[in-house]
């Protein structure tokens, strides 16, 4: 089961660790409000997240218990079904099968029903909190338009229509605008064509790109130089975001929002619990 490395299951780890422990007795390594959690959740526990560390486990067990309590208060379970897909996937990360997952349990002391208990309480504390967190907690829209601003991603740009015409057509084309007229029947009677842009600042020409960004959208401004005279509608202003896109900014802030509450509730939980390491 582990002895082929690292394999990813429901966002732990499992390694193959030698362990000394020259004889397993269950006994009681800690407790969560009486629930006891046992020496052989502590050995799972080192193989699954990959280390040594007795007391860093102990203490992600005790998170794991609180929480399971928490959810199971809440009339949440881990589904059987999903306890069985779970083995199976470990199984195949691992290129062998559930009884094969067994016998190597066997030779660290453990069995199919500790990996059991230990997933029931792993998925329930991880996956079933964060769909139940997930209902609670949202990213509004203007969380989002402020990280963007924080993270410097937004570049306003502008929508324009544009009729360029050559210097010597200029009185034609002074004839030919008319407030209530669009640049479309404009540029039809001059036997010309509208551009449409989208445009950010320092894009068009400096005497254009000055006109066109004092403008407000709506608004039809001139501008000439040596060779052109342009006619721009304003048209409107967007947000061009650069970098990461809307939903990607969102998904980290709703993660790190999730990671929040959940540091929130746990600390809760420990302060109306009763917790003891032996």
């Amino acid at each position: 089961m582990v002895s082929r490395g690292v394999k990813k299951i429901l966002g732990g780890v499992l390694f193959l660790i030698t362990l000394s422990f020259s004889s397993l007795v269950d006994k009681v390594v800690a407790s969560v409000n009486y629930e006891p959690i046992l020496e052989s959740d502590l050995k799972m526990g080192m193989l699954y997240y990959g280390t040594k560390d007795k007391s860093l486990v102990i203490s992600k067990l005790v998170e794991d218990w609180l929480l399971y309590q928490f959810l199971v208060s809440k009339g949440m379970q881990t589904p059987p079904e999903l306890m069985d897909e779970t083995l199976q996937n470990i199984a195949r990360a691992n290129k062998t099968t559930v009884e094969g997952i067994a016998k190597e349990l066997e030779a660290e002391g453990l069995t199919l029903r500790d990996l059991r208990r230990f997933l029931e309480r792993e998925i329930l504390a991880t996956e079933g909190l964060k769909a139940l967190l997930e209902r609670e907690v949202k990213v509004s829209e203007s969380e989002l338009e402020l990280e963007k601003l924080k993270k410097g991603e937004v570049k306003p740009v502008r929508l324009i229509e544009l009729l360029v015409v050559d210097k010597k057509d200029a009185g034609r084309l002074k004839e030919a605008f008319k407030p209530d007229k669009s640049l479309e029947e404009v540029a039809k009677d001059l036997g010309s064509k509208v551009e449409k842009l989208r445009v950010s600042k320092g894009e068009l020409v400096d005497v254009l790109d000055k006109e066109v960004w004092r403008a407000s959208p709506g608004e039809v401004v001139f501008a000439e130089d040596k060779e052109h005279v342009y006619l721009a509608r304003v048209v409107a202003q967007e947000e061009l975001y650069e970098g990461k896109s809307p939903e990607e900014l969102r998904r980290e802030l709703l993660s790190k929002k999730l990671e929040e509450r959940r540091r929130q509730l746990l600390e809760q939980l420990r302060k109306n619990s009763f917790i003891k390491i032996f």
